[in-house]
C-alpha cells in the first residue's frame, strides 16, 4: 500500500566532477547525457575547474511518475546484469513508505521539462529479499551475487554468502542508495536518516522490516598510482604501481570497514569505455568494479556515527 506524500527539505552543491562514469545500457535507450557532469572530458580538454552550483533538494515519497528516474539510477549500479529493473522499481514504489527520492526544492520556470516529471536525483530503500524470495527479480540478484562471488571470492567467502542468502533464518535487507555521481556524499546523511525513521515506524507497526543482515552492492573502482624511480633511461630505481580501491559514493567505505563478508567483482566488460578497457580520471588510469557487503544489521548504529562524523556540515 502506498504511503502519503512526505517532504524533508535539505540543501548541497551540484559539482562539475564526480568519480569516473560507467554507461552500461542499464536496460535502458533513453538515458541522459547531463545527469553526469562528472563524466570524463575528452584527452584534449582543458577544463580543470569543478564547476558548483548551489541547489536546494527535498526527500519525497516516491510516487508513480518516479519510474523512469529510479530505474535509470538503478542501471548505473546494475549495468548489463539479468536482473529486471522494471520489476524492482515497481517492488520499490509499491513500498514507498520506506524510503524517499530525492528532487530540487524549487524547479526554475525555464527547465527543460515539458512533461512536468520532475527529475530525481536520488533515492534510498531496502528491501526485505527474503519475504520476497519468491520474486523473480531479487531471485536474479541473488543468481548475480553468487555467481559473481564464485567466480571472484575465496571458497569460503562463497560458502557463507549462500548459506546466509539461502538460508530463511537469516532475515536480509537489500539496501540500495543511489544518487547522480556529481552529488557531494553530504546529502547520504539526510537520506539514511529518513529512511531509519521509516523503518523505526514499520518495525512498530509490526512490518517485516527487521533485519539480520544488510547486503549492498557498492560502485567502486580503482586507481592504478605509479610511485617511486626516477626520469630518464638509465635510472636503477624502477617505478612501482600499486592499486587503490575508492568508492563513489564516499560514505559506503563505512560500510566496508564493518562488514562480516565481502567481495569484488570487475564490470569492466558491462561499461562503455572509450579508453580500451581502462579509463583516465586525472592522471590515472582507472577500472572499474561491483563491492558487494553483508552487514550485520547490528554495525548499523556505528556505520551511522561514522556518517555523522564525517558528513556533517
Amino acid at each position: 500500500m502506498a504511503a502519503a506524500p512526505k517532504k524533508r527539505a535539505f540543501a548541497g552543491d551540484m559539482k562539475g566532477k564526480g568519480g569516473p562514469r560507467e554507461d552500461g545500457d542499464g536496460q535502458e535507450d533513453d538515458s541522459e547525457e547531463d545527469m553526469y557532469s562528472g563524466s570524463e572530458e575528452s584527452e584534449g580538454s582543458d577544463m580543470d575547474v569543478a564547476q558548483e552550483v548551489q541547489v536546494d533538494f527535498e526527500a519525497r515519497t516516491a510516487c508513480d511518475s518516479d519510474f523512469h528516474g529510479i530505474k535509470r539510477l538503478l542501471g548505473q549500479l546494475f549495468l548489463k546484469s539479468h536482473v529486471n529493473l522494471s520489476e524492482l522499481t515497481d517492488i520499490i514504489l509499491s513500498q514507498n513508505y520506506i524510503g524517499c527520492v530525492i528532487k530540487q526544492g524549487e524547479v526554475p520556470e525555464d527547465s527543460d521539462s515539458d512533461d512536468g516529471e520532475e527529475e530525481i536525483f536520488g533515492f534510498i530503500t531496502i528491501v526485505n529479499i527474503t519475504d520476497r524470495k519468491d520474486k523473480p527479480c531479487l531471485q536474479a540478484l541473488k543468481e548475480l551475487v553468487l555467481e559473481r562471488c564464485k567466480e571472484c571470492a575465496p571458497k569460503n567467502t562463497y560458502e557463507e554468502l549462500t548459506n546466509i542468502l539461502e538460508n530463511d533464518r537469516h532475515r536480509v535487507g537489500f539496501l540500495m542508495c543511489e544518487r547522480f555521481i556529481n552529488l557531494p556524499p553530504q546529502l547520504a546523511l539526510p537520506m539514511y536518516e529518513s529512511l531509519n525513521k521509516d523503518l523505526q515506524q514499520a518495525q512498530i507497526m509490526e512490518m517485516q522490516y527487521a533485519f539480520d543482515y544488510i547486503l549492498l552492492i557498492s560502485k567502486t573502482y580503482t586507481e592504478v598510482k605509479t610511485e617511486g624511480g626516477k626520469k630518464g633511461k638509465k635510472s636503477s630505481q624502477p617505478q612501482k604501481q600499486r592499486e587503490e580501491v575508492l568508492f563513489t559514493n564516499a560514505e559506503e567505505e563505512f560500510f566496508h570497514q564493518e562488514a562480516h563478508t565481502s567481495f569484488s567483482y570487475p564490470v569492466i566488460e558491462e561499461s562503455d569505455s572509450g579508453f580500451s578497457g581502462k579509463w583516465k580520471f586525472g592522471d590515472t588510469a582507472t577500472k572499474p568494479f561491483r563491492t558487494v557487503m553483508l552487514v550485520p544489521n547490528s554495525k548499523m548504529v556505528e556505520i551511522k556515527k561514522k556518517m555523522e562524523e564525517y558528513l556533517s556540515v
